[in-house]
């Protein structure tokens, strides 16, 4: 599996890095939250170590990116010095899986996280069937009539909204903060150009039961194909 590390602490990102990838796990370490964040367009991750004091930011900033950008799915474990019950609270109740306190101890640690790794295989969700539309998000990969779309990282996100938002108008301004966070060069012609894309690859003009409308002066919004 793929971890990220997001700690500040260069002797404390070492020590994680070396527990992590002694059970066979890859491992990439970010200092900072930014960092991460960037990251996060172009590649992906299994599993996520967070700090909450970062030099950037706080670690509730990260998490709250990864949880819209990339869901629920994804186990986030902070490790962190903050001791009191207040904090540790305030870390689950945002959506943290667990939390851990410095110093790390190494089989605490990983009892931790298999546990949650153990979770995660048993709520494994089953793919989303729309029409001829397959979408497989743990494994992230689309089908349409049985063939898999090669699609992009942000086409695949881009899809995934479609579809859990079928029949609601989706405003451009909405779709770019959930796809592109934070992204300062995407404008509404960047949600524009892969929209047209995904119609074209996913058949959302009808051809696989599903049409993607644009909605004047508003945004997009996913139908099925009416029956009548």
């Amino acid at each position: 599996m793929n971890f990220a590390v997001i700690e500040d602490s260069r002797s404390q990102a070492e020590v994680l890095k070396a527990i992590i990838k002694s059970e066979g796990h890859q491992v990439e370490v970010f200092s900072d939250g930014r960092s991460c964040i960037e990251a996060l367009k172009t590649q992906s991750f299994d599993f996520f170590v967070l700090d909450w004091i970062l030099p950037d930011m706080g670690g509730d900033e990260v998490l709250k990116h990864i949880r819209e950008t990339i869901g629920w799915d994804v186990p986030v474990i902070f490790c962190t010095s903050r001791t009191s019950e207040e904090d540790a609270a305030d870390m689950l109740r945002l959506g943290a899986d667990d939390y851990m306190m410095k110093p790390i101890r190494y089989m605490e640690f990983m009892a931790r996280v298999q546990s949650l790794l153990r979770r995660r295989q048993c709520i494994s969700p089953t793919p989303m069937r729309y029409g001829a539309i397959e979408i497989d998000t743990e494994g992230r990969r689309i089908r349409m009539t049985g063939k898999e779309v090669d699609l992009t990282q942000r086409e695949f996100d881009l899809a995934v909204v479609f579809i859990k938002n079928i029949g609601r108008v989706l405003p451009r301004e909405e779709l770019m903060l959930r796809i592109w966070a934070r992204d300062a060069e995407v404008d509404t012609r960047t949600v524009d150009t892969h929209a047209s894309r995904l119609r074209k690859k996913l058949g959302l003009n009808g051809e696989s039961g599903m049409v993607l409308t644009s909605v004047y002066g508003q945004g997009y919004r996913l139908d099925p194909v009416s029956q009548d």
